[in-house]
């Protein structure tokens, strides 16, 4: 007897679509664009240059013995000892034991020894030692440019948790008490949104006597939280309609418990895509107020602190035409992904997809719509909506 019920389950098991994670919907989603693969592979690359810039441009070497002392990544760690030390100097001290690592490029954002006068504004060459140029104070510009990288996505990263989890808190308390708080939320996003991020960012770090990278992270992360808490709150709406949380709250549980444990989880969706596409924003704005310099201070790499300094020198097109080459492909990377992740998290879009890759399996005689591992399980109250449309 017992044979014939496992039996039983073992067949209703087979008949019962395997659950796919979200992860691998979306690894999926980029399998069937070639533009979100690559925009995967730009964002891949780009991540590497900002997490290694130290190890592909530095004034010091990867690793380097000097008048018989081994100094292992002093790149990273700057020693003291090496203090006025670039690659030229090492070469020149070098004795018969000693030897030196280079990185790739043999310059850093800011040379720990002040560049020669003739050394400005040169144009990239192939034989002088700077492969895209330098600028008016002799800083070599694809060292810029490769740890302005680490800058960016840095900076981006950092603003979009600020403003996400600030959205998704308020959006959630909104959506799911309603009432007074879910009024005065919306009063809130009404006020924030009726201004320019843009501005708003300039007014606190010109207000602040001394601004700091921080600082414009802050300003971004509470003037970017209103579009998260709209599509959190509508989305806790939908979902706290469904069945399964009235079921929740019959079974005793508490409010805080439901909205933790059955609400968040299926509502955070919509906020995932918004970061992915807020990350590109904030690249955009980080850029844009290195550019009128009210950003970053002008010691940290950065793209819009070298744009910047193309308006002082009209013919210097090299310092134009690179760090806005990265700000270009950054964004449009991020959209693209961010494009593929939105599709792959609606349900409405799966379902459609569904139905034109199960009909096409038909017309090639490959089996018919409810081939096995063609459904994919709920995962919102769209969904739900969907089911019966």
């Amino acid at each position: 007897m017992s044979g014939d019920r496992r039996g039983i389950a073992a067949a209703a098991q087979e008949r019962i679509a395997p659950y796919t994670s979200m992860i691998r919907i979306a690894l999926e989603q980029l399998q069937r664009s070639r533009m979100a693969r690559a925009g995967a592979l730009a964002l891949a690359c780009l991540t590497m240059v900002a997490i290694f810039a130290d190890l592909l441009a530095s004034e010091l070497p990867i690793a380097c013995r000097v008048h018989g002392t081994v100094y292992v990544l002093p790149n990273i760690a700057k020693p003291a000892a090496l203090r006025g030390y670039d690659h030229a100097r090492i070469d020149r001290e070098r004795e018969a034991n000693d030897f030196a690592i280079p990185t790739l490029v043999r310059h850093g954002p800011n040379p720990r020894v002040v560049p020669a006068a003739d050394e400005a504004l040169r144009a990239p060459s192939l034989t002088n030692g700077h492969l895209l140029g330098t600028d008016a104070k002799g800083r070599d510009v694809l060292a810029r440019v490769i740890h302005g990288t680490r800058t960016a996505l840095t900076a981006g990263l950092i603003a979009v948790i600020a403003f996400a989890g600030i959205g998704i808190f308020m959006g959630a308390l909104a959506g799911f008490f309603g009432g007074v708080l879910d009024a005065v939320v919306a009063r809130i996003i009404e006020i924030v949104t009726a201004f320019p991020t843009l501005v708003l960012v300039l007014v606190v770090q010109a207000v602040l006597h001394r601004p700091t990278t921080y600082t414009m992270l802050l300003a971004i992360g509470l003037t970017r939280w209103t579009e998260v808490a709209r599509l959190v709150r509508a989305e806790v709406l939908l979902v706290g309609a469904q069945d399964y949380i009235t079921a929740a709250r019959a079974l005793g549980a508490s409010s805080w418990r439901v909205l933790r444990r059955h609400v968040l989880p299926n509502a955070v969706a919509p906020a995932m895509v918004a970061a992915t596409f807020g990350v590109a924003t904030v690249v955009l704005i980080e850029a844009s107020l290195d550019f009128l310099r009210v950003g970053v201070p002008s010691q940290v790499a950065s793209w819009g602190e070298t744009l910047s300094e193309s308006r002082e020198h009209a013919g210097a097109w090299w310092l134009l035409v690179f760090p806005g080459t990265m700000v270009f492909v950054t964004v449009v990377a991020l959209n693209l992904v961010g494009e593929a992740l939105r599709d792959a998290l609606d349900p409405r879009l799966r379902d459609a997809v569904r139905v034109v890759e199960s009909a096409q399996r038909m017309n090639d005689g490959r089996g018919g719509p409810t081939s096995k591992g063609s459904a994919l399980p709920p995962t919102s109250a769209a969904f739900e909506e969907s089911a019966h449309t």
